[in-house]
């Protein structure tokens, strides 16, 4: 049975807003309890502070891969960013502050509160991450925003609630120590019902993260702020203390998300139905899915990355379509379904006892407006087929079908020490230490199934800084794919140019060869496959022409209204500077 941290919604008052303790339930007459009562007893604090779980703890990305290069546009409907047309409006992470201002009662309450002094500790510990969390995810986006640090009174006089942007510095500054404030009072590990919550090898972990976001081209260490050696140092005592827990690289990767609390997990947003579900009919198959289609489709930019199983770059390769599928390392498998593949991975697939096939019996335009124009097979009858012919594998829940997609539960894994790993490795190139950045990349790679070979390089040629650099570019896009993390890393790696340079995002069309039959549900692909031919197509409305504006996002008109005190970002015709 599966005790997991349920961040369910459970309304007292206006100050004491979710629950999920079973002891909270068991209260007599919640709907009477008073706001000042919330800090007397440590079940409903906890309560309370699950609210701030809800708010903040991410759960299974579903879209993101389709406005970076891991995943191909729906139907060619390539977004505002990609089309250099995005605006200040486009995007805002200014909502956060609601958090915030919970976050910040919470912190004033907890002093006061009237139980042991452990549990306020703990209680504090994690909401002095979540601020710190909420605060990386506008500062990130932004740059500098307002730092609140007190819980705001309610005032009709709103002139009283406006405050300056800070300078960014000044915000990772104080984002740095709300995280070392929580190592410092955060449990080692929680365990049983409370596993899930943020513990102190999180926090270390995160802090991590954030130092190399910040360390990195984009805001190129904030003057010393976020150093390369003190991203290194605090990769370094995460992967340490992580390492002393009993964490470290599951295998096989193919089970990181099937095989739930493994020693991989770092931070995790569990599930368990019926209590916590998720919808995921989006990421799957149309006939195998229900009311909604096209979300992260790998591109074949993503599909290439994959290293083969000797750990040489499939782009060294005498390519054609039998060889996109063979002798790839073990993340390929785990990551794409491609044309027939023989995974049946989607309940439907094993019901239907048919595995997924993409091929067309015929096309009459390869670059249709909405993509390919023609007859798709009807082993695998699906009307919105997916664009690249490739299908996301990764986090979906094998058990769920097209009636119950939106009961799916599988645990979302924010931190994998493999994270921990390729951050720790990062850093050490960037300060100077090769050797430990290239074993790094070999231990990924072992983990991956690739073949150490005779010079045990595991396939990796990188020397230089500058050629481990691009390596461990090239690795993440493969080991995080649909994980929520390529538009950070080409943000901060200032990659945007990479992007318009190819200029549009690609897929593959394979073709049924004229004269050849049907193949059966359940054929071998590996038999089958010279009944195909297969043409690189483009999956992009218009060329990519997003902007190095966009780097760092614009300040909505609607806030800045609301906040006369706020300048616009530089980038964006204002005044203030997010670099500083």
């Amino acid at each position: 049975m599966k005790h997991k941290l349920n961040i369910s919604i459970l309304f007292l008052t206006t100050a004491l807003i979710s629950g999920g303790c079973n002891k909270v339930l068991d209260k007599n007459n919640l709907s009477a309890v008073g706001p000042d009562q919330v800090w007397t007893d440590v079940n409903m604090a906890n309560a309370y502070l699950n609210q701030v779980y809800s708010d903040n703890m991410p759960g299974n990305p579903s879209g993101s891969a389709n406005g970076t290069d891991e995943g191909v546009p729906y139907q060619k409907q390539t977004d505002s960013w990609m089309r250099g047309t995005a605006t200040f409006d486009s995007r805002s992470s200014f909502g956060t502050y609601n958090s915030v201002r919970n976050i910040n009662i919470l912190l004033e309450k907890i002093s006061q509160a009237s139980f042991a002094e452990t549990e306020k500790n703990k209680i504090k510990g994690q909401a002095l991450f979540w601020r710190a969390w909420a605060y990386h995810r506008m500062v990130s986006d932004h740059g500098g925003v307002p730092l609140i640090l007190e819980a705001q009174q309610p005032t009709s006089d709103l002139t009283q609630l406006q405050k300056p942007r800070n300078k960014t510095s000044e915000c990772v500054t104080q984002i740095l120590k709300d995280l070392d404030e929580a190592i410092a009072l955060l449990p080692d590990a929680f365990t049983d019902a409370d596993y899930g919550r943020v513990d102190k090898g999180v926090a270390m972990a995160f802090k991590g993260r954030v130092l190399l976001f910040y360390a990195s081209p984009l805001f190129n260490g904030l003057g010393g702020v976020a150093s390369w050696t003190k991203a290194f140092n605090a990769n370094k005592a995460a992967k340490e203390f992580l390492d002393a827990r009993g964490k470290g690289l599951y295998s096989p990767f193919s089970k990181i998300w099937d095989d739930e609390m493994n020693k991989e997990v770092v931070m995790v947003r569990r599930f368990n139905y019926p209590q916590a579900t998720y919808f995921q009919g989006g990421l799957m198959p149309l006939n195998w899915s229900k009311d909604d289609v096209g979300y992260d489709r790998p591109s074949l930019e993503l599909v290439n990355a994959f290293p083969m199983k000797d750990g040489s770059a499939w782009e060294a390769q005498a390519r054609s379509y039998d060889t996109l599928f063979r002798n790839r390392d073990d993340r390929f498998y785990a990551n794409i379904y491609y044309n027939g593949a023989p995974n049946q991975y989607l309940k439907g697939m094993r019901d239907d006892k048919s595995f997924l096939w993409t091929y067309f019996t015929s096309i009459s335009n390869y670059n249709g407006a909405t993509g390919l124009e023609g007859a798709h097979n009807q082993v695998t009858s699906d009307p919105l087929w997916s664009n690249s012919s490739f299908y996301r594998i990764k986090a979906i829940d094998k058990n769920i079908d097209k009636g119950t997609v939106y009961n799916a539960a599988v645990d979302w894994i924010e931190i994998r020490y493999a994270e921990v790993l390729m951050n720790y490795g990062e850093c050490a190139n960037e300060t100077g230490n090769t050797a430990a950045a290239v074993d790094v990349l070999k231990q990924i790679r072992a983990r991956a199934g690739v073949m150490p070979g005779g010079a045990g390089n595991y396939g990796i040629t990188a020397a230089t800084q500058a050629d481990i650099r691009a390596a461990y570019q090239k690795e993440r896009f493969v080991e995080f794919s649909f994980e929520g993390k390529r538009m950070s890393d080409l943000r901060r790696w200032k990659m945007f140019g990479y992007l318009r340079s190819l200029p549009q995002r690609h897929g593959i069309a394979v073709l049924l060869k004229p004269g050849q039959a049907d193949v059966s549900p359940m054929s071998d692909i590996n038999t089958v496959w010279d009944r195909f031919t297969s043409t690189v197509i483009t999956t992009d409305a218009v060329d990519i022409a997003i902007k190095d504006q966009y780097y760092i996002y614009g300040i909505p008109k609607s806030i800045l209204d609301k906040n006369p005190l706020l300048k616009q970002n530089n980038n964006w015709g204002g005044d203030f500077d997010p670099l500083q």
